[in-house]
């Protein structure tokens, strides 16, 4: 990540789990943040269901953005320039689970150009990362496919 050793960073900046400055924070319900990327590992990777740092059982795994500290930590690298700390681009904003079900019933409709639309819509979501395969398992996405599929042959 850089050379911490002649930089200090605010201790509130560094990820509990990583240990390294926060690129993407997001806090869980127990009202502690974390990096996305760590957290994501630790509860769906690595299948934990509790906070890191309190140990509390999560009965809610939502990650909400904490876009105060990401904002924080970016002006702070761009008051702090050196290798490492380079400004931090703005993450992409979450697709939510009402986006994916309105892109499932808009395959329902009876143009074929616009299911095709439809499921390439729905294959650039799953690639685009793994905390959006776990929120299409979520609403139901892929039973939904499968029946799509075996009604339409």
């Amino acid at each position: 990540m850089g050379d911490l050793k002649n930089v200090e960073v605010p201790t509130f900046f560094v990820c509990p789990i990583s240990l390294e400055l926060m690129k993407d924070p997001v806090t869980l319900a127990t009202g502690i943040t974390y990096d996305r990327e760590s957290i994501e590992k630790w509860l769906f990777t690595k299948k934990n269901n509790t906070c890191p740092v309190t140990k509390q059982v999560l009965l809610d795994l939502d990650l909400t953005p904490n876009h105060t500290l990401r904002r924080l930590i970016q002006s702070w690298c761009t008051l702090n320039p050196s290798p490492g700390f380079e400004r931090l681009p703005t993450p992409r904003i979450p697709i939510s689970k009402s986006q994916i079900i309105k892109v499932l019933k808009d395959l329902k409709q009876d143009h074929p150009s616009s299911q095709m639309k439809c499921l390439k819509r729905l294959k650039a979501i799953v690639l685009e990362s793994e905390s959006n395969k776990r929120l299409l398992e979520a609403v139901g996405a892929v039973d939904y496919l499968a029946s799509y599929v075996l009604n339409r042959s």
